[in-house]
């Protein structure tokens, strides 16, 4: 089932109308359906060939499987005779011969590059080779060369920002996860929005994972087939996305596991893991923050260059991984319990769902300023902590370009929010000093918003329900 991404779909709809020709790249972390994308936009399309990468492999065996989806998408038997051993010869034959299958049909001819990093074998020599055959050759022929990979750090580094292919790529798109909206449609509306709010709290929005759940099953029954089950799909799943994306694992493992429950910046982390804060642990943490498993926050007060800035974990999945699976793993893989997500998360895991929707709400800022009706005002947000803080003061503050600090108040109770919430906010709004000339609001976002003798004080300026969310939020986080 593919739900969303009509901005994307609408992005490469314009390019495929151009009247040039057009070298896109996509990426994003692996699960969050790049591919699935690509699929259904040529869908119906007559001129694509659609070539996948072998993971792992060298630079012959990516030749030879290229060749081979070659000879099945065009039919042509001149290719069994020929021996297709270098890039320069795939793409020559490409040039000359396969271009001309398909002629009479109507459109661009689209050439997609799934899973391109491993294509190149992470070496930027493919990417050199690219840039001559799409300035002498391609470009010129309507072409939509689409790259795609899910090794964020290798499409930026090594393809978006490479020497070769500078000013040539006409379109970038870096894929987010759906959606709450999409996440609801994706689970078919078949579950209540806060049970729809938990799978999103513990997976995200990475389509794979959300289709993996039973929609005739609740959100217990799910837990323990999907995270707490020895064949339980997710719970290598870590292993996946670090070995399979990091060269050196165990050391991205080590900074991630740092930060799995509080903030600390780059000089903290280089003590506490003993890691050089110079190019090097600035890199991990770069390669991190692309492939959006960790989020830097910079004080309200301080550029974004500042060395006050701190990282925390984002990754949903990952979160809940290192609280609740990876500590309980001889037990997942041993008990034949049913009931082991109840057994093991026990009464803690309401107090991680709190905490999980105030990292959904920092998430999700942007969507929450369009709902209040100050998105076009809004200079940061971000969450507001001292010097020396390990963890949040403020959840989350906005600084606006009207003038207005907006504060807000995350709650994730099953009941309406009372007045006993008012001298809690005070406490809160006592620890910020806002700038001078400068008015501030107060923000109220729960899941079911305030009962009525909360709302007869008119204490808040601005309250945001689950439903709101579920009916405004836009098809990618901010």
């Amino acid at each position: 089932m593919f739900v969303g991404r009509k901005k994307e779909l609408a992005l490469l709809d314009e390019a495929y109308t151009s009247k040039k020709g057009e070298l896109v790249v996509i990426y994003g972390r692996r699960r969050i359906g790049k591919s699935r994308l690509i699929q259904n936009f040529t869908q119906g399309k007559k001129k694509v060939f659609s070539f996948e990468a072998l993971e792992n492999e060298t630079t012959q065996k990516q030749i030879s499987h290229f060749a081979q989806q070659l000879q099945k998408q065009t039919n042509d038997p001149l290719l069994d005779s020929v021996d297709l051993k270098k890039w320069e010869n795939i793409f020559y034959y490409f040039t000359e011969r396969t271009l001309q299958f398909k002629k009479s049909a109507k459109g661009k001819t689209i050439l997609f590059f799934d899973e391109f990093q491993w294509m190149a074998v992470g070496r930027s020599r493919l990417v050199s080779l690219l840039k001559f055959f799409w300035d002498n050759f391609w470009k010129e022929k309507n072409i939509m060369l689409i790259l795609c990979g899910s090794i964020a750090s290798f499409m930026v580094k090594k393809v978006l920002r490479s020497k070769a292919l500078y000013g040539r790529t006409t379109l970038e798109i870096l894929l987010k996860g759906l959606s709450p909206v999409d996440s609801l449609s994706l689970l078919r509306q078949k579950r209540s929005n806060e049970e729809t709010m938990k799978y999103i709290m513990v997976f995200g929005g990475v389509p794979k994972y959300l289709e993996q759940i039973n929609t005739n099953k609740s959100f217990n029954q799910n837990m323990n087939v999907l995270c707490f089950s020895s064949q339980g799909i997710m719970v290598h799943e870590v292993d996946r996305i670090f070995y399979n994306q990091f060269r050196e694992a165990r050391t991205y493992l080590r900074i991630v596991n740092l930060l799995e429950d509080s903030i600390h910046s780059m000089g903290e982390i280089s003590k506490k893991l003993k890691i050089a804060s110079g190019g090097g642990l600035k890199q991990y943490l770069d390669n991190l923050e692309l492939a959006e498993i960790i989020r830097p926050y910079t004080p309200l007060d301080r550029l974004e260059t500042s060395k006050f800035k701190k990282y925390t974990l984002c990754d949903e999945y990952l979160l809940f991984y290192f609280k609740y699976i990876k500590p309980n793993i001889k037990t997942i893989n041993e008990s034949t319990s049913k009931k082991k997500f109840e057994t093991l998360t026990g009464e803690g895991f309401k107090s991680w769902l709190v905490f999980s929707f105030e990292r959904f709400c920092l998430k999700y800022s942007g969507t929450l300023a369009r709902i209040m009706n100050f998105e076009d005002e809004v200079l940061l947000a971000s969450p507001f902590f001292g010097r020396n803080d390990k963890k949040f003061q403020i959840d989350l503050l906005y600084k606006r370009a009207d003038k207005v600090i907006t504060i807000c108040e995350i709650k994730h109770h099953n009941k309406k929010i009372g007045t006993k919430i008012i001298p809690e906010m005070e406490r809160k709004c006592s620890l910020f000093k806002a700038p001078r000339d400068y008015t501030v609001e107060k923000a109220l976002i729960s899941l079911y918003g305030p009962d009525e003798s909360l709302k007869n004080t008119d204490y808040f300026h601005h309250i945001v329900t689950l439903d709101d969310i579920f009916e405004n939020v836009s098809s990618t986080p901010d």
